[in-house]
């Protein structure tokens, strides 16, 4: 429910903290604001709740909450606030329909120095709930102002920026089950526990000699080069203070990268829409009864799909005889298919408890598409992240077995070749959206089940790098290259498909141009659909017969 989460406590100082609703931990370290507008210094994105609701100030015996003026009133442990009041340990707020807790602050841990500390700040709230500092809040609370990026004796102090939010997953999350958000560019970063436990030190208090020796103290040898990495990494992201990445404006775009940057039109209100269709109708989607029922429906439509083929119902893109309106049918059917594809990916991750800052149309090319930003997922567990990114595809499958069934009961007149038009669609959104060698639901779900993050870019490079003769046999990894080998054989078979797909439209195509022409098109077809095995495997080979391996030339010279 909160869209803007907490700043950390002062180290080992008690104090209050406010827990929101989604586990995100406040510490009231200065005077804040809460309300549903972008002034608020900790936004609830939630309709009950006033733009600017209350105000929290710093008393002389300690915390005191003040109603702003809100709408429907604020109410603290039931009583409403009429003035200022003091917070006590305990204590819940309501405001409309959303009750914020008040705890006591836990004094940092300290880790014992036989393993690597946990991040102080982290450790204190547990796993499951999200440490953040809100954009322009003080860094980490702990000093106003914050110290200078350059210190007195002119050493370099690193600080980071306000505006980022750290979770820690659970331990079947692996090694790099810390998770840093950018909550200005959206990005996210995963970080094992020396890292995150790195990351803590940067608060500007401590220069880059101290920093260094320090990380070898935690970590060990290996902590210098590990923090020049993630120091490296923070300030390309522009994550440091006085140590700007790159901007977008800043780096100059080729007319090739502007045709192909994509043009997008977003809705902000999805954000507040999806929970609030999730609490009415969604939830019934995710009841146990209705997943079976849809789990059944979705393979006795593979039986119905693979009947109305087989029984030549349809014929694809064709309805009437008439290529142009089976066309029309079936993009007009994949824009229904698509908005019922991204409301499943909204409302699972509803489901637990995440919302979507946005959702809208984007456009590449000529190429429109439908999205809906589920970058909150990242925050949540690799199972609860498999079924957000399995929600979209079981959308297409079931209403493929829908559509499919619907064909079957209405013959092969025109209607049924309807029904056939949108029941393809359907399944060839789920084929795309399952396929694990394209950037879709289907290969994030195996990069979390494979626990391998990077999986086709990192199994590109290394087939690459086996192939030119660049790495050995005993430095490649077994899963990274199945997965390349796999998808070099998807990909030779899907062309082969398209192509044989393709000659049962050359009669369609011969009647608009000539033979020749027509004959050359689709020989540039055929052409273009080889063009990746070929980088894939052309290239690499190429660059190993002209230069030889390196082992080979280091003989030579």
């Amino acid at each position: 429910m909160a869209e803007s989460p907490a700043a950390l406590s002062p180290a080992g100082l008690g104090g209050l903290v406010l827990v929101l609703p989604d586990g995100s931990r406040v510490p009231i370290t200065a005077p804040l604001t809460i309300g549903r507008g972008e002034e608020a210094t900790v936004r609830i994105a939630n309709q009950t709740v006033s733009r600017l609701h209350v105000k929290i100030g710093l008393g002389a015996d300690g915390p005191v909450i003040e109603d702003a003026g809100s709408r429907f009133g604020t109410l603290l442990s039931g009583a409403p606030v009429t003035g200022p009041t003091p917070l006590r340990p305990g204590a819940q707020i309501r405001l409309g329909d959303v009750v914020i807790g008040v705890e006591d602050a836990v004094p940092r841990r300290v880790a014992p120095p036989a393993r690597v500390p946990e991040p102080a700040a982290v450790a204190q709230s547990g796993p499951g709930e999200t440490i953040v500092v809100p954009v322009d809040a003080t860094l980490l609370g702990l000093r106003s102002p914050a110290p200078p990026a350059s210190g007195v004796d002119g050493g370099l102090r690193p600080r980071v920026k306000s505006g980022w939010a750290l979770k820690r997953l659970g331990e079947e999350e692996g090694e790099e089950r810390y998770v840093l958000r950018d909550l200005r560019g959206g990005t996210f970063l995963r970080m094992e526990a020396e890292d995150a436990a790195l990351f803590e030190l940067l608060d500007g208090d401590r220069s880059v000699v101290e920093l260094l020796g320090e990380s070898e103290r935690l970590v060990g040898p290996g902590g210098p080069g590990r923090l020049a990495r993630l120091i490296a990494d923070l300030a390309d992201r522009g994550l440091l203070e006085g140590v700007g990445g790159l901007t977008a404006a800043e780096i100059p775009e080729t007319k090739l990268q502007k045709l192909f940057k994509p043009k997008e039109k977003t809705w902000g209100w999805v954000e507040d829409y999806f929970p609030r269709a999730y609490h009415h109708w969604g939830r019934m989607f995710f009841s146990p009864l209705t997943v079976t029922f849809l789990v059944l429906l979705a393979l006795a439509g593979f039986g119905a799909f693979a009947y109305i083929v087989g029984a030549r119902y349809g014929t694809p893109f064709v309805v009437a005889k008439k290529l142009w309106i089976g066309g029309a049918v079936f993009i007009a059917g994949r824009f229904v298919i698509v908005a019922f594809h991204e409301l499943a990916h909204g409302l699972a991750l509803a489901h637990y408890g995440r919302r979507s800052p946005r959702a809208g149309l984007r456009l590449i090319l000529i190429f429109p598409y439908a999205f809906v930003d589920t970058s909150e997922a990242y925050f949540e567990s690799r199972t609860h992240r498999i079924v957000i990114s399995a929600a979209g595809p079981a959308s297409d499958l079931t209403l493929g077995a829908v559509f499919s069934f619907a064909c079957a009961v209405a013959g092969k007149g025109t209607t049924g070749q309807i029904f056939f038009q949108l029941a393809f669609g359907a399944y060839i959104g789920a084929f795309f959206n399952l396929n694990p060698f394209l950037d879709r639901d289907g290969y994030n779900i195996l990069v979390d089940w494979l626990r391998e993050p990077g999986l086709r870019q990192r199994a590109r490079a290394q087939l690459s790098q086996r192939l030119s003769g660049n790495v050995g046999a005993d430095q490649t990894s077994p899963v990274l290259m199945r997965y390349a080998v796999a998808g070099l054989i998807w990909s030779a078979i899907g062309a082969g498909v398209a192509a044989l797909f393709s000659i049962h439209y050359y009669d369609q195509f011969s009647k608009l141009a000539s033979h020749k022409v027509v004959l050359t098109l689709f020989i540039v077809f055929w052409v273009l659909l080889l063009v990746p095995l070929i980088l894939q495997l052309v290239l690499p080979l190429f660059r190993r017969a002209r230069y030889g391996r390196p082992e080979v030339n280091r003989v030579i010279r």
